[in-house]
């Protein structure tokens, strides 16, 4: 399989790439940064490498504003796996709504329908899946803010996209821990008790995503 990971410099996108190309596939690493494949506590690198030294490997490097460069990364894809990664805290904007918008265009203007996109668990713009009362008792009722509101809206950006086959994932807060391999999923924001999970087993369940449709269409949250 054809696969693009956008952003690839950060570290979920820097295990996507290992992963997918020790998953066989062909993979084409978008990143704004200088490091393509780089993670922390991880041998991503080698991945990476290896996968270059079979010529697996295409790394390009860019902004996700720019449509001419996002479109030359997702053109001949069969899938799209979208890693931008945000800094915590609630203040100000992170851009992962506007750069899902570039790359929605780009999915539209070369016909790829697949897509998996990272998110973040929390309070939620709407109560699809939301346990009533839940967030009301655990944020006080208050609306998304800054980052939380970013990811909205690029959630928002992807459900109304026609003609696309879709995954959302809810990450709860991520860590550098070695993965477990113990993944929680279920529909809605947040888990029950599930705080935090391993960079390294949300890409693990992203990459999965591409083989397996059940979650087509759905957004999902997942946790340890």
């Amino acid at each position: 399989m054809n696969v693009v990971v956008l952003d690839a410099s950060q570290g979920v996108g820097g295990l996507l790439v290992a992963g997918a190309l020790q998953r066989a596939h062909n993979v084409t690493a978008f990143g704004s940064g200088t490091a393509v494949g780089v993670g922390s506590g991880h041998d991503v690198a080698f991945g990476a490498a290896a996968g270059a030294a079979e010529g697996r490997l295409r790394v390009l490097h860019g902004d996700l504003l720019d449509r001419i460069a996002v479109t030359d990364a997702v053109a001949e894809q069969d899938a799209v796996l979208y890693a931008v990664e945000t800094p915590g805290g609630r203040e100000g904007a992170t851009g992962a709504a506007e750069g899902m918008r570039t790359v929605l265009l780009a999915m539209r203007d070369e016909d790829v329908r697949r897509l998996v996109c990272l998110s973040v668990g929390g309070p939620g713009s709407d109560r699809e899946g939301d346990r009533p009362g839940l967030f009301a008792r655990l944020f006080g009722g208050t609306p998304p803010a800054g980052r939380l509101a970013d990811l909205r809206q690029m959630e928002v950006a992807v459900r109304k996209s026609s003609g696309l086959s879709w995954t959302i994932v809810r990450a709860a807060k991520l860590t550098d821990d070695r993965g477990q391999h113990s993944i929680r999923s279920g529909p809605g924001y947040a888990l029950p008790h599930g705080t935090k999970i391993a960079r390294a087993d949300v890409a693990e369940f992203m990459l999965d995503q591409l083989d397996d449709h059940t979650n087509a269409g759905h957004a999902v949250a997942i946790a340890w």
